[in-house]
């Protein structure tokens, strides 16, 4: 009999990149999944498929992103809801994304008896630290540890996280490493036409942010950097709280542009199109030391250089592979001078080469999903 897997997942799955990739991997190897999600402004479909993923979005609750502690009011009921939805299905596992939903995760294990994952993208008291009042993360810590005592398994994005995950139960590093076949198969011939609807030669020198806009982000200052280097096209997709603030910066100069979101799937063309990826993060942020960026792997597949911030997981991960420069400070004088080492052509496709080895060889899903099958089947059996 095939086994049931439901995922809780507190966005509204547009899709979330790790999430797809996780449920996909375990559909391909025979499991039934179902994702229950919120959508909090009701805009995508309350029932969808995505190939084999069922998609179920709870779309009565209506609320927003980044609103702290108010969250409070509408949390409690998307979990209700949920884990009515979740017990129709009677599933074998419960795989719950973030603390959010971890909750929800248990009382489902109580009521069904099922196996229950907890799947820590990051670390979520850190980063809820950007939103709530110090005692409220302190409380989120002592919650967090007590529920994952009940979990049968916890996943993590980050290898510093799993670290100090010491206590059971036991627990395994899945990075947030994308599909590299979508980005080798990416023809430059495509890329400089991509260029061109932007208005970039092939002779300027393009450096691109792509991601999220939360107020962990140095944005400002890359824009910045952009008043001491006006031979720079500096071009940002995403969105999220920081967006007026962006969109205020690139309107003061010339080279710097703002696109927009950037759907998952436009993502491998983008980033073999640009010639150097930006991702640096303030440095005062709790959270940073256990961030596990999609952006980092995504530019070591489409072979792009990047400039990141020396800390945690992301300064292991470029340090280990050497695949772009370091910055132990984030201002707009560093980030230029990151740049103008990295004008040399011949120096950024040595350390792009040196990212999609290290993609090709590890950092890939394939690697990632492999593993999480076998901890399925560790857990549950062969899935049918």
């Amino acid at each position: 009999m095939t086994k049931q897997i439901v995922m809780l997942l507190s966005n509204a799955y547009r899709p979330d990149p790790r999430v797809q990739r996780e449920a996909r991997g375990l559909t391909e190897a025979g499991y039934q999944v179902t994702i229950i999600c919120w959508d909090r402004c009701a805009e995508l479909p309350q029932n969808e498929r995505d190939g084999q993923i069922n998609i179920i979005r709870v779309t009565d609750v209506i609320s927003s992103y980044g609103s702290g502690w108010r969250q409070l009011f509408y949390l409690p009921r998307f979990w209700r809801k949920a884990i009515k939805l979740a017990r129709k299905l009677k599933p074998d596992v419960v795989h719950c994304h973030d603390l959010d939903t971890l909750y929800a995760g248990w009382q489902l294990k109580k009521q069904t008896n099922c196996a229950l994952i907890y799947d820590a993208h990051e670390h979520y008291p850190a980063l809820m630290s950007l939103y709530l009042p110090q005692f409220m993360t302190h409380a989120l810590v002592k919650w967090e540890r007590w529920l994952r005592q009940h979990a049968e398994i916890t996943i993590t994005a980050s290898s510093i996280l799993c670290d100090e995950f010491t206590k059971p139960p036991p627990t395994y590093t899945l990075g947030n490493y994308p599909e590299i076949d979508d980005f080798l198969q990416v023809h430059d011939e495509d890329a400089l036409a991509l260029r061109r609807t932007w208005g970039v030669n092939p002779d300027t020198l393009l450096v691109a942010y792509i991601g999220g806009f939360s107020r962990n982000r140095l944005l400002l200052p890359l824009i910045e950097t952009a008043v001491s280097l006006p031979h720079v096209q500096f071009h940002l997709w995403g969105d999220g709280q920081q967006r007026k603030d962006v969109e205020t910066a690139v309107s003061q100069h010339p080279n710097t542009h703002y696109h927009g979101w950037l759907p998952y799937k436009d993502l491998p063309l983008h980033f073999r199109a640009v010639d150097i990826i930006y991702y640096c993060l303030r440095q005062d942020y709790p959270g940073a030391i256990y961030n596990a960026p999609n952006t980092l792997p995504q530019a070591m597949a489409a072979a792009r250089p990047i400039i990141a911030s020396d800390i945690g997981d992301l300064g292991r991960m470029v340090g280990n592979t050497n695949c772009g420069i370091l910055l132990s400070t984030t201002t707009p004088d560093t980030i230029a001078a990151a740049i103008r080492q990295l004008e040399p052509a011949a120096i950024r496709e040595k350390l792009g080469k040196n990212g999609r080895f290290a993609a090709q060889q590890t950092y890939n899903a394939h690697t990632t999903q492999q593993q999480l099958i076998q901890i399925y089947q560790d857990l549950t059996g062969i899935p049918s």
